[in-house]
C-alpha cells in the first residue's frame, strides 16, 4: 500500500534535490489558494451582514455560538489581565490561565483600540494563511512529485467526507434533520470549515503539522535547531490546546518504534529530539491538570463537556465523515493484507521504508488510536488527521493506480487526481449555502434584535465583575461577552450545574412561582439583574415589572433590565 517507487536509499537525496523547485515553483499557487479560500469562507459573514433587516444585527458568530461567545469573553477581560476568571458562570471562582490565543488578541485589542469583530477575522486570516502554507511544507516532504503534491495538498485543504449524501437523503425523504448529523457537523478534520468559523483550531492544526515538520527535519539532517524549534511549537500548542500533547507525543514516538524495529537499533537522535519536545510541552497539560483538580467547580465544569454528547462516531461512520481518501486508504489496506504479514521479514516493508514512510504510517495508526481514547475530548484527537489521510490517498494513487491504468486508459489517468479533488468539495459547497440559508433566518442566537442588542450595550456601561445577569440561555451567552456582568447560565459546559440553573430558569419566569423561591435564588447567587425579552416570555409569564423585587432600569421595545431591590 505505501511501498516507494524508489529506494529507501534514493529518498533523502530525490527529495533535497526536488524540494526547491516545488517551492519556487508553487509559490503563487499557493499564495492564490490562500485568498481563495478566505474569500469563499469569507462569504457567508458578509452575507449575514449585508442582509439583516432594521430590526436585527447578526453577532459575527457563524457557527457554535457557545465556544465563540466564550473566547470573546476571555478575548474581553485578557485586555486588562493576564489570568481571568469563568464569567459564564455566577459561582466566585479565582482567575486563571486558559488559552494563550485569546491571551494574545485581548492584549491586542487593549494595543490597537480594534473591535473583537476587525480582530476575530484578522486573527481568523492568518491562522488559514499558517495552516495553509504548514500543510504545504508538510505535503512537500512526504511526496516524489509536483502531481501527488498538488493531489495530496488540495485534498487536504479543500476536502471533506460524504455528508452530502445524508442531506439528500434528508430533503428526499423530507426529515426535520440530516439522519447522522456527527457525519457531517465534525469540524476538526475538515481544514475549509475550520478555517471559516474556528481560528483556535486552525491554529491547532497548524502547529501540529509544524512540530511534525520539525521533528522530521531534525531527523533528517540530526539538527538541534530544528528540535529546538519543534519544542517551542509545541509549548505554543499546548498553551492554546492541551490535550494535542497526545498528538504531537504519541505519533512520533510510534515512528520511533517502527525505526527501531526496522534497524533493529535505537533511534537515539530522535528519542532525545522527541523528549525535548514533548519535555516543554508537557508543563501546560500538567497546568491544567491541576486546575480541573484541585478546584471543586473546576471539576464540575471538567465534568460536564460530555453534556456536548460529541464523541468519535464510530468507524463505519467515519468512513462518512472523513470521506474518499479514507475510503481509498482502507480499501487498499484490505487488498494489502497478505503482504502486510511480511512487514517484519529481512526483504519486507519496514526494510524498505524510509523515515517518512514509517512517520507517514504512525501518524495513520497511532492517530486513528487516539480518535477513540477514553475521554470527552476524544473528537478532538481529529486535528490535522485529513493530512495523513490526503498523503496516503495520494500515493496510491499517483504510485500504485495511474501507473497500473495508464497503459490501457492513457488518456483517463490524466484526469483522475483532479476527479479525486472534486469529488471531495461538495461537503464544503454544502456548509457555505447551509450557512448562508440559516443565517439568512436572522434567528437566535446568531441574530439578535435591535432591543437585546442595546439591552447589552446598557449592560456593557453600567454592570460589573460582581454582577450576576440573570435570563435565557440565548442571549445569556452573550453577556460576559459584551459586558462584564457574569452569566447566571451562558454554557453548557462552564455554567456549573447547567441543566439545574437551565431549570431554574424555567420555574423563575413561571406564574405560579412565589415571590419567596425567587427571592432565594436571587440571594443564593447574588443576582443583581434580571433581563426580561421574548425569551425569558416564551419561559413563562411572570413579569418582573409586576413584582417589587424589582426596580426597572432599562427598558426597549420588548426588553427590560430590572435590579434587585
Amino acid at each position: 500500500m505505501f511501498q516507494p517507487s524508489v529506494s529507501a536509499v534514493e529518498l533523502p537525496k530525490q527529495r533535497a534535490g526536488t524540494q526547491s523547485r516545488f517551492l519556487i515553483a508553487d509559490r503563487w499557487f499557493v499564495a492564490g489558494l490562500v485568498v481563495l479560500v478566505l474569500l469563499l469562507t469569507s462569504v457567508p459573514y458578509f452575507y449575514a451582514y449585508a442582509s439583516q433587516p432594521d430590526d436585527r444585527r447578526f453577532q459575527g458568530i457563524l457557527l457554535n455560538v457557545p465556544d465563540t461567545a466564550q473566547y470573546f469573553s476571555w478575548l474581553r477581560d485578557h485586555r486588562e489581565s493576564w489570568l481571568v476568571s469563568n464569567r459564564m458562570t455566577p459561582e466566585a471562582n479565582e482567575p486563571a490561565l486558559f488559552n494563550l490565543l485569546w491571551i494574545v488578541v485581548g492584549r491586542l485589542a487593549e494595543a490597537t483600540g480594534l473591535s473583537v469583530t476587525v480582530l476575530f477575522h484578522t486573527v481568523r486570516a492568518l491562522a488559514t494563511a499558517s495552516m495553509l502554507l504548514a500543510m504545504y511544507a508538510v505535503c512537500r516532504i512526504f511526496t516524489h512529485n509536483r502531481a501527488e503534491l498538488w493531489t495530496a495538498y488540495l485534498v487536504a485543504a479543500l476536502g471533506a467526507g460524504l455528508g452530502w449524501f445524508w442531506v439528500v437523503v434528508k430533503y428526499a425523504r423530507d426529515l426535520p434533520d440530516v439522519p447522522f448529523p456527527l457525519d457531517i457537523y465534525v469540524y476538526e478534520p475538515n481544514s475549509f470549515v475550520i478555517a471559516m468559523a474556528f481560528p483556535h483550531f486552525t491554529i491547532a492544526t497548524t502547529l501540529i503539522l509544524a512540530v511534525f515538520f520539525c521533528f522530521l527535519r531534525a531527523l533528517e539532517f540530526r539538527s538541534w535547531a530544528y528540535a529546538a524549534v519543534g519544542a517551542a511549537l509545541a509549548l505554543l500548542l499546548t498553551l492554546q490546546h492541551a490535550y494535542d500533547l497526545l498528538i504531537i507525543g504519541l505519533v512520533p514516538a510510534g515512528a520511533l518504534a517502527l525505526m527501531w524495529l526496522r534497524d533493529r537499533r535505537i533511534p537515539w537522535f530522535g528519542g532525545w529530539s522527541m523528549l525535548l519536545i514533548g519535555g516543554l510541552a508537557t508543563p501546560p497539560a500538567l497546568y491544567f491538570t491541576w486546575l480541573t483538580s484541585r478546584d471543586p467547580l473546576w471539576k464540575e465544569v471538567l465534568a460536564q463537556f460530555a453534556n456536548a454528547g460529541v464523541f468519535t462516531p464510530p468507524p463505519w461512520h467515519l468512513l462518512i465523515l472523513l470521506g474518499l481518501p479514507m475510503l481509498i486508504v482502507v480499501t487498499a489496506i484490505i487488498f494489502d493484507l497478505p503482504r502486510l504479514r511480511t512487514v517484519l521479514a529481512r526483504d519486507g516493508l519496514l526494510a524498505t521504508a524510509d523515515d517518512y514512510d514509517l512517520f507517514l504510517w504512525s501518524w495513520l495508526i497511532v492517530g486513528f488510536a487516539l480518535l477513540y481514547v477514553p475521554t470527552d475530548f476524544q473528537i478532538h484527537m481529529l486535528n490535522a488527521y485529513q493530512v495523513p489521510l490526503a498523503l496516503i490517498a495520494a500515493r496510491i494513487l499517483h504510485r500504485r493506480l495511474l501507473p497500473a491504468l495508464k497503459p490501457r486508459f492513457p488518456h483517463m489517468v490524466q484526469w483522475l487526481p483532479l476527479a479525486l479533488v472534486l469529488a471531495v468539495l461538495p461537503t464544503n459547497l454544502y456548509y457555505i449555502g447551509w450557512r448562508m440559508l440559516d443565517l439568512g433566518r436572522h434567528q437566535a442566537p446568531y441574530s439578535l434584535s435591535v432591543h437585546e442588542v442595546a439591552a447589552l450595550g446598557w449592560l456593557d456601561t453600567y454592570a460589573t465583575a460582581d454582577d450576576v445577569i440573570f435570563s435565557g440561555l440565548e442571549i445569556g451567552q452573550y453577556v460576559p461577552a459584551r459586558s462584564d456582568g457574569r452569566a447566571f447560565i451562558g454554557h453548557w459546559a462552564q455554567t456549573v450545574d447547567f441543566y439545574g440553573k437551565r431549570d431554574a430558569v424555567a420555574h423563575f419566569f413561571t406564574t405560579g412561582t412565589a415571590d419567596a423561591e425567587r427571592l432565594a435564588l436571587i440571594e443564593q447567587f447574588g443576582i443583581s439583574y434580571v433581563l426580561h425579552g421574548p425569551e425569558e416570555r416564551a419561559l413563562g409569564t411572570f413579569d418582573p415589572a409586576g413584582s417589587g423585587l424589582f426596580t426597572n432600569v432599562f427598558s426597549s421595545g420588548d426588553v427590560a433590565i430590572y435590579k434587585v431591590r
